[in-house]
């Protein structure tokens, strides 16, 4: 059987079974992206959740999903919420207002991210219908997308399917569309790298905050927190545990700065030194990788689980053409700050609860021997 006759076959599956109506309402998930402002989209992200939740309580599994993965980040995340309400000052908002702090610190958003997978994924019949429905939110972003002239998005979905054929070892072809990859990087050589020139810097910055993290000052004043102690804690240590506080800076590496502790949680405070020796150059610069980004909050250890449950959705998944839209998304993360954004972070997980629920069939079970 050729590629085109199973991609017939998968395209008449579109709408067999035919989508049940929680199908119908996973599909209103996609409605993020008419809701005006960050923070309502990211409470509709919790609510919506909910509501998918409570009605699926009345229903029939119609697969088995379990992660370990998922579980580590979300215990990771769960552990930072507690930790990271240390380094904060008593006096901050944050410390005065739990319910904001919670919602800062960023737990509330990975539980329900992680609850949202799981819950389409077990419950829904069929949600191949949505194939259908994600370019149509998206339209409002493409206009946008080609003014500023965006190209991570375009660069991910072609470094996707060229991988995608070289997994079905497509050779001939993916060594021609590598070929006219390799052109058109060369023709927009310039171009690309007025786009990219930033990344560097912003990845070495996210890579070494990760693991030492120090509080950041120019004339006196902090620009950037790092891992910072509230003074009660301060004098705390300094009287009973006085290495912890010259270990401070590395605590990074364990613990992660903490979503709070970010001035900017769009912005990294990027010192250039290293890349401009004749000039001493700095400033906020717009975090370009979800996954780094992850790691100054969390700690570099989070990054074990994430790589594990990519890993595993791959498996998951299986050599099929829907595993281009999963690397796209993979892909994406790592070049812009998508997760981190609710609109984006909304798109992202209803493709990869479609791509994984896609790939499990009715009754089996997510690598049951992972």
């Amino acid at each position: 059987m050729g590629p085109l006759t199973f991609n017939m076959r998968y395209l008449k599956t579109i709408f067999k079974p035919f989508p049940s109506f929680f199908d119908v309402l996973i599909g209103g998930f996609l409605l993020i992206l008419s809701i005006p402002g960050n923070t309502n989209r990211a409470i509709f992200i919790v609510f919506y959740t909910i509501f998918l939740f409570i009605i699926s309580l009345g229903m029939t599994p119609k697969r088995k999903y379990r992660s370990a993965s998922l579980s580590l980040i979300a215990l990771i995340s769960l552990l930072g919420l507690f930790i990271h309400n240390f380094t904060l000052y008593h006096t901050s908002r944050t410390s005065l207002y739990p319910a904001a702090y919670i919602m800062e610190e960023g737990f509330i958003y990975i539980l329900f991210s992680i609850v949202f997978l799981r819950t389409v994924i077990v419950y829904s019949t069929n949600i191949r219908f949505i194939y259908f429905l994600i370019p149509v939110a998206l339209m409002g972003w493409i206009p946008g997308m080609i003014r500023t002239g965006n190209s991570t998005p375009i660069v991910a979905i072609g470094l996707s399917i060229l991988i995608y054929l070289y997994l079905i070892k497509k050779t001939k072809i993916a060594i021609l569309v590598t070929l006219l990859g390799l052109n058109l990087i060369v023709y927009k050589w310039a171009w690309l790298c007025m786009k990219f020139r930033c990344r560097p810097y912003v990845w070495y910055q996210l890579l070494i905050d990760s693991f030492y993290n120090p509080i950041k000052t120019i004339n006196g004043n902090i620009v950037d927190c790092g891992v910072n102690l509230s003074p009660f804690l301060e004098r705390f240590l300094s009287n009973n545990f006085p290495i912890v506080l010259k270990l401070k800076p590395w605590l990074a590496s364990i613990i992660g700065s903490g979503f709070p502790n970010i001035l900017n949680n769009e912005y990294v405070w990027v010192n250039t030194t290293i890349w401009n020796p004749k000039g001493y150059t700095f400033g906020w610069v717009h975090m370009q990788n979800d996954y780094l980004h992850f790691a100054k909050c969390l700690g570099p250890i989070v990054l074990i689980p994430v790589i594990w449950w990519i890993v595993q959705s791959v498996k998951a998944i299986g050599i099929r053409p829907i595993l281009i839209l999963f690397m796209f998304v993979c892909l994406i993360c790592c070049a812009k700050l998508t997760m981190f954004s609710p609109g984006t972070a909304g798109i992202c997980l209803m493709i990869t609860a479609l791509c994984i629920s896609d790939g499990i069939k009715k009754g089996e079970e997510l690598c049951g021997n992972c």
